[in-house]
């Protein structure tokens, strides 16, 4: 049912409902796109027969704070979506067919609001004449083909972004505003490894919040060195959960280790310490595939991140608010 001038505070019931019963081609604008929000909408396109555009803007430093997933658009183009650049995007618009919806929302989960900690947003659905004013707007944009070179290009343009000078003190460790700017400079440090590692059991937040320490497996030394970060995911809910910085090159099977895991050390005898960097008040449900990431290969360890997909999970775990 057409409801023109209707006030949503959260786009993604608005947006998701009238891509079900769509009647025309499907135009979206929005700066930020998360990969969860994309994958979404990638398995939408695949179900419809019209033609479906996203305006969007390659920002770098966008990608790099984790607000736009280049494996978020390769998903689209895959899957037939016209993914077009426009160099000073600010407008945020959904036109679905003889449908549209105008507000502040970003093609994110927060932004869209189906996040655990989502934004404050609005937004309004178009009278049909006003959709089809804003179709000849977008229409007009200069805009350019978003192609899976292209997006090549641009991973490669934020993996160059020039980190500032500067680290956390030791005493910052732990969560806010600063801490979360500063970790996602520390991700474009090129001397850094950004890792997802996967341990044992269910989250454990409270082990994470002073130095603690991780097991990599025997066969051989893991090449995991100081100031390497690590996004730790509990192998049981599949959660990731918290970020932490290691401190130590690995040692293999130290006392106070052995004592602590007792016959499991065996099995996982290299250790790296660490120190947190981003721990929150509580578990986010925030997976592997929501930044576009497979876990095959955690079993033997840990497997490496783009900056874009670890900025996403920093980005999403600095949404929950601190005890």
């Amino acid at each position: 049912m057409i409801t023109e001038g209707t006030v949503h505070a959260k786009a993604a019931d608005w947006l998701f409902a009238a891509l079900e019963e769509s009647d025309g081609d499907v135009v979206l604008a929005s700066p930020y796109l998360s990969y969860v929000v994309a994958r979404d909408l990638a398995e939408a396109a695949e179900r419809s027969n019209v033609a479906w555009r996203l305006y969007t803007r390659l920002d770098p430093m966008a990608a790099a704070g984790g607000f736009l997933s280049a494996e978020g658009l390769r998903k689209l183009i895959g899957a037939g979506v016209s993914v077009r650049h426009v160099e000073r995007l600010h407008a945020k618009a959904f036109l679905v067919g003889r449908r549209g919806f105008l507000g502040s929302a970003n093609l994110t989960s927060a932004g869209l609001g189906n996040a655990e900690a989502s934004n404050d947003e609005l937004g309004a659905e178009l009278m049909p004449a006003q959709v089809e004013s804003v179709r000849q707007a977008m229409g007009a944009w200069t805009s350019s083909e978003v192609t899976a070179h292209h997006l090549a290009e641009f991973h490669q343009q934020v993996r160059r972004l020039v980190r500032p000078i500067g680290t956390v003190r030791d005493d910052q460790a732990g969560f806010g505003p600063a801490i979360v700017e500063q970790l996602l400079l520390d991700i474009r440090d090129p001397g850094r490894r950004l890792l997802l590692k996967q341990e044992y059991g269910e989250p454990s937040l409270e082990q994470w919040r002073s130095a603690w320490f991780f097991g990599s497996p025997k066969k051989s030394e893991p090449r995991i060195k100081p100031g390497d970060l690590v996004l730790i995911c509990a192998k049981q809910t599949k959660d990731c959960y918290v970020v932490v910085e290691v401190t130590s090159v690995p040692e293999y099977l130290p006392t106070d280790y052995a004592d602590q895991r007792g016959d499991e050390a065996e099995r996982w005898p290299w250790v790296n310490r660490t120190k947190p960097r981003l721990v929150p008040s509580r578990v986010l449900h925030f997976k592997p595939g929501d930044m576009g990431r497979s876990s095959q290969g955690l079993q033997n360890g840990h497997i490496g991140l783009s900056i874009e997909q670890f900025a996403e999970a920093v980005n999403a775990l600095s949404r929950i608010p601190t005890t």
